[in-house]
């Protein structure tokens, strides 16, 4: 069996300095630029890595990132204050903030999407 001593997760943008301005200016992420890409500090543990691919990348069709929080409303009133528009998928029951609210645990997560400036996808799940 692999011994796995840490894990991350990484995607790509198409400009470093715009996701970098994105994700510590709009999200309040912390941001720390390597000489390879960005480490965003989501968890105060395992980073997530951000490298630049300039005009090859092609944002995932699937979403990249998700980040829990424990007031979904909080946070999306905040993004709209920062000037995060939400996505609304045509499949789900979105309500008037954006947000696809779930009653029942066993159906899903009360969840919301945006994307960055590279259009990658990050989901918004209250914990």
């Amino acid at each position: 069996m692999v011994q796995v001593q840490q894990a991350f997760s990484s995607y790509s943008v198409d400009d470093l300095d715009t996701a970098e301005n994105f994700y510590r200016d709009r999200l309040g992420l912390e941001v720390r630029r390597t000489p390879m890409g960005l480490e965003l500090d989501v968890t105060g543990g395992s980073p997530v890595f951000v490298y630049p691919k300039g005009a090859a990348h092609r944002p995932a069709n699937h979403t990249v990132l998700n980040l829990q929080v424990a007031d979904i409303d909080a946070a999306v009133f905040e993004l709209a204050a920062a000037g995060v528009d939400l996505l609304r998928y045509p499949d789900f029951p979105h309500d008037d903030a954006g947000v696809v609210r779930s009653d029942d645990p066993g159906s899903g997560p009360t969840i919301a999407w945006f994307t960055d400036p590279a259009r990658n996808v990050i989901g918004l799940i209250q914990a």
